[in-house]
């Protein structure tokens, strides 16, 4: 074996480890994007169960408890299991608005907004339709 084959074996052998690491980063990085999220769905979610259990009666006594104003922006945390002080936070917005008033129906958009890694700003959303309890 000559020096000129061992260094073209080493320079082979280099950049085959170095696409294994690199595709290793790859995975990584988007389990952690990808688990991200499903927690920002979950809090998407969350804030829509918290709209449905809010009381909505149009007939005698009337209550409306389902209004904008009772559900205000709320900041999250997106990754629960973690407790260190760089962990992902995330902005609940809810806007309800009238699609009908006869039938009364009211439209409930949740947007919940995050960042990934300081660069990239992603919303998962959330829509649903509601009418009022009998």
């Amino acid at each position: 074996m000559t020096l000129v084959e061992v260094m073209i074996a080493l320079a082979i052998t280099g950049v085959t480890v170095a696409g294994i690491v690199r595709g290793y980063e790859y995975c990584l990085t988007q389990s952690v994007e990808d688990s991200l999220y499903m927690a920002a769905n979950a809090r998407a979610q969350e804030r829509i169960e918290q709209t449905h259990s809010a009381r909505w009666y149009v007939s005698s006594p009337q209550i409306d408890e389902l209004v904008a104003s009772n559900f205000q922006d709320e900041v999250v945390v997106l990754d629960l299991y973690a407790q260190s002080s760089n962990s992902v936070t995330a902005t609940l917005q809810t806007s309800i608005s009238d699609i009908s008033t006869a039938p009364p129906v009211r439209r409930i958009h949740v947007d919940c907004i995050w960042q990934f890694r300081g660069t990239e700003w992603i919303t998962n959303s959330i829509e649903t339709c509601r009418a009022p309890d009998q």
